[in-house]
This record gives structure tokens, sequence and C-alpha cells, in this order.
């Protein structure tokens, strides 16, 4: 289930909602499968469980259900320690209408996820 986190709540421009999808990342290095932690129109937040430089930028491919590739500026980065990964906050560099088609993306998902939970009621 999705929450959202309102944005005059948080001082962010855009609501937060928590998801968990498939996403790649391509950085330097490779191509890698990660876990989404949130993501909003702004940026998104993932998880890895290799180390990546503040300031990197990234190629996130997110399927859901179709195929949206978006770059993404790494911002701030944090180990947790205990389960020896990373998260990155990552603020969305958008070009053309990525931020359209982003947005278009979220909403169609939340429709589906509405519908869905009305047939279970």
């Amino acid at each position: 289930m999705s929450q959202v986190e309102s944005p005059s709540t948080s001082g962010r421009k855009a609501s937060r909602v928590k998801l968990v999808v498939p996403c790649e990342i391509k950085g330097s290095k490779e191509t890698i499968k990660v876990p989404v932690r949130d993501i909003s129109l702004d940026g998104i937040r993932l998880v890895s469980h290799e180390t990546h430089a503040v300031g990197d930028t990234l190629q996130v491919t997110l399927r859901v259900p179709t195929r949206i590739e978006l770059s993404a500026e790494i911002r701030w980065m944090d180990h947790e320690t205990a389960k020896s990964q990373y998260v990155l906050g990552c603020r969305f560099v958008h070009s053309g209408d990525s931020r359209q088609t982003l947005k278009s993306m979220l909403q169609n998902m939340a429709s589906a996820i509405d519908s869905a939970a009305k047939r279970v009621k």
C-alpha cells in the first residue's frame, strides 16, 4: 500500500509516495537492479549494496508497467551498516517531457491501485 507525504509537512515542492517497484540504475560501473524506497516528481530514494558518490548522475529505469528512463543526480547518501546497504537520495534532472511522463505514470498507478482496492472490498 502506498503512503503519501504531504509537501507542506515536509517542506517539499512535490508529494513523496512510498513505492516498492523494480528499478534499474546505470552509473559509472554497470547496470544493477535496486529497490525504490519512495518517489516524487522531483526525486527518488533508492537502496543499493554498492556505494556511489554524491554528485554522480545515474540513469534510472522504472518499469511500472511501461518503461520510463530518467536521469537523477545523487544529492545525499546514507550507509545502513546493519543491513550493509546504502540509501541514495536522488534528484531528477528532467529533460523534455520527462516530468509530465513521470506524472502520468504515477497517476495511472494510483488509479490502478484505487480500482484494485475497490474490487477487494
